[in-house]
């Protein structure tokens, strides 16, 4: 009797334990099926967190430069489409004013100011050009269109220009008043004198779009279309050899205006190019370590399923050999 009452006691204890056990493997099977997580990384890593804080740090940080990256390559793609447009306005007059260069008159000067005119507001309009809630040519003072209108501009040189009859004096004047700073920064640049700050895109990388609308390589451009609008200004009242002589300068200032946009596109897309580069590396980094922070936290959902689903059984065997073990007793073994 002794014998069979410890046996009973023990065996007591024994499932009770053995359901406590079940019961707490099943909880944290359970957490990690709904978390995604393993439940213990202090077991997982030893009790040493470095390597996986190292992981998390370089994860933000890349994070970080991402967000970074992304934004300049916006800026910077924003940047080159107006000043596009602007390249294929100077070539598109410039080869205008080629095509019928042998047979130039007032007449085509003429057309040809109005077109001027038009390209200068809209050349104007680019540089005033806005991405993600900054302005893209005004230095530091992002939240500001760098320049005044067409009008404000024309109406300058034609103050500079009254009383000039010869075509190499008024395009010398325009030029003057280009390069004084009394003259174009002073009368149309709003923006900042100060760059925008490089920004970091890649460890030990930075990109720096440092272009503001008083680069002399864009208000170049502005120049050689003023120059021909001018030649249509009733103020003026230039002769019919005088307009044809401003149209033929202002064909040679296109030109210089052209080749001088191609060389600022090349920077830019140098540095397009350099951002690519860098954003596919910052991908390819973070997808590596993305792997190594998984392969630590992240539960392997077809084992955990399994072993959810076999204590899940064992829990239920268990229940039924206490159950069974419950309604034994001394009269059904008589």
């Amino acid at each position: 009797m002794i014998y069979n009452s410890y046996g009973d006691l023990t065996t007591h204890s024994f499932l009770r334990n053995r359901n406590a056990e079940l019961k707490m493997d099943l909880a944290t099977l359970s957490q990690e099926v709904s978390t995604g997580k393993k439940s213990n990384l202090t077991e997982e890593l030893g009790g040493d967190f470095s390597y996986l804080a190292d992981i998390e740090n370089n994860l933000n940080r890349i994070n970080s430069q991402t967000v970074a990256t992304n934004e300049t390559k916006l800026f910077a793609l924003s940047m080159q489409s107006n000043l596009s447009r602007i390249a294929e306005g100077t070539q598109l007059m410039r080869d205008d004013i080629i095509s019928v260069s042998t047979t130039l008159n007032a007449v085509d000067a003429e057309q040809f100011a109005k077109e001027a005119d038009r390209q200068l507001d809209a050349a104007i309009s680019s540089l005033n050009g806005w991405a993600g809630g900054r302005s893209l040519f005004s230095g530091t003072a992002t939240g500001t269109s760098p320049l005044n209108s067409a009008d404000t501009l024309m109406s300058e040189l034609v103050l500079e220009t009254a009383g000039l009859t010869d075509a190499a004096d008024i395009v010398q004047a325009v030029k003057d008043w280009f390069a004084d700073p009394a003259g174009f920064d002073a009368v149309m640049y709003n923006g900042s004198t100060t760059d925008l700050s490089p920004v970091e895109i890649g460890d030990g990388e930075t990109v720096s779009l440092a272009l503001r609308a008083d680069d002399p390589d864009l208000t170049h451009a502005l120049q050689s279309f003023a120059i021909l609008a001018l030649l249509d200004e009733p103020a003026l009242a230039l002769s019919d050899e005088a307009k044809v002589g401003l149209t033929r300068a202002g064909m040679t200032e296109m030109a210089d205006s052209s080749s001088r946009l191609i060389g600022v596109q090349a920077d830019i897309g140098f540095m397009e190019a350099q951002l690519e580069r860098v954003s596919t590396r910052n991908e390819a980094s973070k997808t590596s370590l993305s792997l190594a922070f998984n392969d630590i936290v992240l539960a392997d959902q077809y084992e955990v399923s399994s072993k959810l689903k076999s204590t899940e059984t064992q829990l239920e065997i268990l229940y039924t050999v206490t159950a069974r073990s419950a309604q034994l007793s001394l009269v059904k073994h008589m």
